[in-house]
């Protein structure tokens, strides 16, 4: 589990225009993506909510996380909002954008400057297109 899925999503709940750079971190937010309202729906036990999360602990980045499994709230929420129960979800002012390396891309556009870092190699979740879903099922 990602240390991030341990607590409630509000005790580190971020805006991202708050994010500052952690010290020896040469990574900058760009200016856009401080106009833009950004949040990260996830899952316990998701491997390409993982794969979000790890890259974004690579390049600092900190954005509010809304844990499906422990909010039923926040799931109610993805589905009416997303018109869909799949994570990971970046929700861009209010508009879902699916599939982990799609949301990777984003972020790499929109939040870090210059060059991203990659996150720590791990399994690699399965092929492209692939989710989870809330009753715990993964697609392929």
């Amino acid at each position: 589990m990602h240390p991030w899925m341990k607590h409630e999503y509000a005790s580190f709940c971020v805006p991202i225009a708050d994010c500052g750079n952690k010290e020896g971190n040469n990574s900058e937010r760009k200016a856009d993506s401080m106009s833009s309202n950004l949040e990260l729906y996830v899952k316990n036990g998701c491997p390409w909510c993982h794969k979000v999360l790890s890259f974004m602990e690579a390049n600092d980045i900190e954005l509010p996380l809304h844990n499906i499994d422990e909010s039923e709230a926040d799931r109610e929420h993805l589905i009416e909002v997303g018109g869909k129960r799949q994570v990971p979800c970046l929700l861009i002012d209010g508009k879902a954008l699916y599939e982990s390396s799609d949301i990777i891309d984003y972020l790499k556009e929109h939040v870090v400057e210059g060059e991203a870092q990659e996150a720590a190699p791990a399994e690699e979740p399965a092929a492209a297109g692939a989710h989870c879903t809330l009753d715990g099922h993964c697609s392929f």
